[in-house]
């Protein structure tokens, strides 16, 4: 179970290390239960277990693979972990030939804490983290039932990509990319965490939420 969410304070986000192994496989499973119950079988979500989590998560924290730009990292509220987001070099070869050179991997932020502005500066420290490895773009794949997820993206400025680059078929159910040509809008969504010290501000909401994202 993940831990109580504080009604009050202010969202941090840094890089996660190992010793945060257990906080994120409890976001991740309790954030999938939330995301996907009645979106995907139930014996997909029954699969993903904290126990079987935590051991991925400490193993990936402990070694992470060597790709450029690649990161984990932990939104916190008052000190309390309520989401994570991954980034790296792009995985997909369709998005990659569309010019899509970075990837948001995964994105969750647990319900009770969505709103407080956490997913947006996830996806802030990950665009300035790939911009700094001198990625152009970014794109990533969002559950098409998944509409909370989609709207997320959506309002930080996400596109689909057009034609078959847009949409791909996992087994028994579908996805849908969202991309980002210039990463310069996604890292205006919080300050640069290279600026100075101290937490993020609220994020502006700017015009133009693995990932199979649940976005806050």
């Amino acid at each position: 179970m993940a831990a109580r969410i504080p009604k009050a304070g202010a969202v941090t986000v840094r890089r996660a290390v190992p010793e945060d192994a257990p906080a994120i496989a409890a976001i991740h499973v309790t954030a999938w239960h939330e995301t996907y119950t009645g979106l995907l079988p139930d014996t997909m979500i029954s699969a993903l277990t904290v126990e079987v989590r935590q051991a991925w998560w400490a193993q990936l924290l402990s070694n992470p693979p060597a790709t450029r730009g690649g990161a984990a990292y932990l939104a916190a509220l008052d000190g309390t972990p309520i989401g994570f987001g991954t980034c790296n070099a792009q995985r997909s070869d369709v998005l990659a030939a569309a010019g899509f050179d970075g990837e948001i991997s995964s994105l969750y932020v647990l319900r009770a804490a969505q709103g407080r502005g956490a997913g947006r500066a996830l996806m802030a420290r990950m665009a300035t983290r790939l911009q700094r490895a001198e990625y152009r773009a970014a794109g990533l794949w969002v559950l098409r039932e998944n509409a909370a997820g989609r709207r997320f993206f959506e309002g930080c400025g996400g596109t689909l990509p057009d034609g078959d680059a847009g949409l791909r078929v996992q087994g028994r159910f579908t996805e849908v990319a969202y991309g980002w040509r210039d990463l310069a809008p996604l890292t205006a969504l919080a300050p640069d965490p290279g600026s100075g010290p101290g937490a993020p501000r609220p994020a502006r909401r700017t015009a133009p939420p693995r990932a199979r994202a649940s976005g806050g």
